[in-house]
Order: structure tokens, then C-alpha cells, then sequence
């Protein structure tokens, strides 16, 4: 029988005989001793590291988990039957929140305020799947000031000059979302643990979480000794000029760390708000949206002065020339400290500019996006579209997220778009994009964990690692990813079981 400590790092654990051992003590993988507890496996069972998904939202995930979720809907009948069968739910004076909607599900009809009319005049919110736009009802319409713009921002107008009810990038974010409820920490902290039990069913053991100051300090700080998972946290905060201060003094334990800050430099490819070098061959008068830091022309002084202080900066770059312009931010990162969030679109000169960097990615979003990429992009430039192989071919550094709640938070899901290259239609897109799972396994794994700074070993199974497992029903290596891809049976973390099928 092998024992963890017998694996070659950073793989897996292979095993023979009919039942298989996990083995550790104290929190940590180690040497079998008869001594120490053991798990046995079933049959068949391979045991690999705790996955980990680089990039999520806990909290804004836990609390989707009870959001009206609009992902299904293919027309606009079906949108307005789930919101008016949510609105007899609610009480008078709740609002409705939803998420997931996509035009492009639809035939591309931008929704409206119109379409939420006839609840009582109840306040609608919806967001777009990407949560990069919003349509908000006529009664959150009339409370909302649109006498300006922000910049990097669109409120949709229709032909007369009258707000459609559709906000885009920061007009969503500083105009719409202030005027919402709301929920109170009791609500954050019951979300939070609703994430991680969501999680763990899904055979993960530690993630990357992009969240406020406000809830690291109230919801999240006052658990990292005992919370049930790892967690390196990101803030969002990014108000110029940046103040450090909860990122540098920080306590953090072995389960929560801050990790870095995060900027938006554009938006959404679906939305057409990612920034492009070229204009969009579905929209010719828009190349996309700079945003926030990158539209004011700080960027690199934002990024250089999160390096100083230790820390990541994070960067949302979707468009080709946000990418660029990430890297022309990071230029004087010799550590390579810092992160490139998604990537989506790159040209080759940037592909190579990329190597030693973390590219952190997320295979459904190429599941979610490839289906209007031709449109949006054109058939000379889908050559740029999710470049896995590519990249890893430069030398960057790839880790594999979600994005949740934009997506799914199963990490066995997005190895499998990674691997088989199959849309959300069934197709197979960019085919020699594809990685191996063996690749894939080691972005949600050991690359993941060096990126966020997980402790020590983490990521791995080798002797003295913390014992952070995830127990598969199959070995991934030759799993049929295409029909059966491997199902989660149990979950460990620091030696516990916090997780097993039934």
C-alpha cells in the first residue's frame, strides 16, 4: 500500500491493493505509523491534493446561493415568469435580487426596466451573469441619480435619450449598487458559511477570495482560527490613494491570509466593455471600456505601491489591450509578485511577455464566452481567444478559478473545459488550447497555492504537508473527461474530513 508520503510531488496519490490509505498526524501528511489515525478509501478511489480555486467571491457567492438565478432563462418570457414567481414569495417591502441572465441566451435583446413592470411597483435588480451590468426596475430607476455619467461607465439610453433601465461597468457599480439593501453582517456571516459548505461538497479545500475591507474585517477576520477552509484574501478595495493599512497589519493564521489588492482595468467580453486594440467586429464604434485606475491613468502607480508594501496586485484584464496594459503596469515587478486575472484575449507578443507571470484563469468562462466569441471578436482574432496552451508554453504561470458566483465554483467542471475544450452548446473550441489533466490538476493545485501564498506544502502531498486532500472516485489521469468525469467523494482539510458523499 502506498503511503502519502511516497508520492512524487506535486501529482497525486497513487495506490495498489484493493483499499488505499491516507495517512497524517497532527494536521500533516507523514510516513504511515500504526499509530496515527487512518482513512481507508474504497475501491478505486485516488486521492490527489486539495483543489483550489484561485479566484471566487465568497461572500457575493454565499449570499447568490439564495439570489434568484436567471442562468436558465432563453428568452424574455422566461425572465419576467421567474421574476414575477420570486415577487409572490416576497414580502412588500423586499427587494428582488437576481443574477445570471445573458442576452446572448436570447438572441441578444438588451433587457429593460420594462420587462420587470406589473410587480407592484417591487424593486428589481438583475444582474448579467458577469455581474458587469445590471437592469433594474422602474421603481429603482426613479431613485437613481443619472444626471452624469462615471467614468467608465454606460447608462443605456434608448433612441429619445431615455435611461433603458440597463447600467454598464462603473454606472452598475456607483450608481445602481449604493441604492441597494444592504445585508446585514448576520446575513454576510450566514453566507459565508453556506460558501463553505458549498464548497466543500465540491472538493475544495482552499480558494482565493476577492472581498471588501468591511467583511474581511467583520465577517471573515473574527473566524481565522477556525475557518473551515484556507483562504487568501484579496481586497477590492481601491480607492486612490490606496491605503494598505488592512493588508499590511493584518493578523493572519494558517486558514486566513491577505494576499493582495485587486483593480479593474476593463470589463466583459459578453458585455462588450472588455478593452480591445481594435474595435469589436459586432459593435465597430466601441473598442470596450478602460476602468477605474487604468481609465484615470494610475495603474502603474497603484500596482508599484502594492509592491512596495509586500503585497499582489491583482488585475482584471479581459481585452487584449488590457493585458497589455497590465504587463506595462508590472513592468518593474521583478518578483513576479504580481496577478493577471483571466486573460481572456492576448496577443502573442504578450503571450511571451507573460513568462515567469501568474495568469490566473478560468476554463467556463472560455466554456460561457466561446459561443459569442466569433461575434464579439471576428475570425481573424479568435486566434487570441483563451490561450491555455500558449501561455503555458511561454512559461507563465497558470492557476484555474471560478469567478463565483459568475460561474460555478466546481473545479472538477473547469478541468473539464480546460481538457476537452467543449462550450456550454457542446462544442469543441480551440482543441489545441486543451490541456492535459495532469496540467489542469496542477492549476487548481501547486500553482494555485504558490500564487496565493498558501502555507507551506500546500498543494501538494508529500511528508509534512498540511493534509489537505481531495478524494476522487477515479483517477484523473485517465478518466473519460468528455462523458465521466471524475466525481468528488470526500474532502479533507488540515486532517479533518469535512465533507463526504453519500
Amino acid at each position: 500500500m502506498a503511503t502519502a508520503a511516497s508520492l512524487a510531488v506535486p501529482a497525486w496519490c497513487p495506490t495498489s491493493g484493493d483499499r488505499h490509505g491516507v495517512h497524517w498526524a497532527d494536521g500533516s501528511i507523514s510516513e504511515r505509523d500504526p499509530g496515527r489515525p487512518t482513512i481507508e478509501l474504497p475501491r478505486g478511489a485516488f486521492a490527489v491534493p486539495g483543489l483550489i480555486d484561485g479566484h471566487l467571491h465568497l461572500i457575493l457567492g454565499g449570499l447568490g446561493l439564495e439570489m434568484l438565478d436567471l442562468g436558465s432563462c432563453t428568452s424574455r418570457a422566461e425572465v419576467e415568469c421567474l421574476v414575477r414567481a420570486r415577487h409572490a414569495t416576497l414580502g412588500p417591502d423586499r427587494w428582488l435580487i437576481a443574477q445570471g441572465w445573458n442576452e446572448d441566451r436570447w438572441g441578444g435583446e438588451q433587457p429593460t426596466a420594462a420587462w420587470f413592470d406589473g410587480l407592484d411597483g417591487r424593486p428589481v435588480v438583475a444582474w448579467r451573469m458577469d455581474h458587469h451590468a445590471c437592469v433594474v426596475s422602474t421603481s429603482v430607476l426613479s431613485r437613481l441619480d443619472l444626471s452624469s455619467t462615471p467614468e467608465g461607465g454606460e447608462i443605456v439610453r434608448d433612441a429619445g435619450g431615455t435611461p433603458t433601465g440597463l447600467l454598464r461597468e462603473a454606472a452598475a457599480w456607483h450608481i445602481a449598487k449604493p441604492e441597494i439593501p444592504a445585508p446585514s453582517m448576520d446575513v454576510r456571516r450566514m453566507a459565508l458559511d453556506a460558501a463553505v459548505r458549498h464548497l466543500h461538497a465540491l472538493g475544495v479545500t482552499g480558494v482565493g477570495s476577492m472581498e471588501y475591507g468591511l467583511d474581511l474585517e467583520h465577517v471573515i477576520a473574527p473566524r481565522r482560527h477556525d475557518l473551515p477552509l484556507r483562504m487568501a484574501v484579496t481586497l477590492l478595495d481601491r480607492d486612490w490613494p490606496l491605503d494598505v493599512t488592512p493588508g499590511v497589519i493584518f493578523e493572519g493564521t494558517d486558514r486566513l491570509w491577505v494576499v493582495g489588492y485587486k483593480s479593474f482595468i476593463d470589463g466583459t467580453l459578453g458585455s462588450r466593455t472588455a478593452r480591445m486594440h481594435e474595435p469589436y467586429a459586432d459593435e465597430p464604434s466601441t473598442s470596450g471600456l478602460w476602468t477605474e485606475l487604468a481609465a484615470d491613468g494610475l495603474l502603474r502607480e497603484w500596482a508599484e505601491h502594492v509592491l512596495a508594501n509586500g503585497l499582489s496586485p491583482s488585475m482584471h484584464a479581459i481585452g487584449d489591450a488590457a493585458l497589455t496594459a497590465a504587463l506595462d503596469a508590472l513592468e518593474r515587478d521583478e518578483r513576479r509578485a504580481g496577478r493577471i486575472e483571466h486573460a481572456q484575449t492576448a496577443r502573442p507578443e504578450d503571450i511571451a511577455r507573460c513568462a515567469g507571470r501568474i495568469v490566473s484563469m478560468q476554463p467556463l468562462h472560455k466554456a460561457d464566452d466561446a459561443p459569442n466569441a466569433p461575434s464579439r471578436l471576428g475570425a481573424s482574432r479568435m486566434e487570441r481567444f483563451f490561450r491555455f496552451r500558449d501561455f503555458a508554453s511561454a512559461g507563465a504561470r497558470l492557476v484555474f478559478g471560478s469567478d463565483w458566483p459568475i460561474v460555478t465554483c466546481c473545479p472538477i467542471a473547469g478541468m473539464r473545459a480546460a481538457i476537452t475544450g467543449i462550450d456550454r452548446n457542446g462544442a469543441v473550441v480551440a482543441p489545441d488550447q486543451s490541456l492535459t489533466p495532469i496540467e489542469a490538476l496542477h492549476a487548481y493545485t501547486i500553482e494555485a497555492a504558490k500564487a496565493l501564498r498558501f502555507p507551506g506544502g500546500c498543494g501538494t502531498l508529500q511528508a509534512g504537508a498540511p493534509a489537505d486532500i481531495t478524494v476522487l472516485d477515479r483517477d484523473p489521469r485517465t478518466a473519460d473527461w468528455v462523458h465521466a468525469p471524475p466525481r468528488v467523494l470526500m474532502t479533507i482539510i488540515g486532517g479533518e474530513i469535512v465533507h463526504r458523499a453519500t
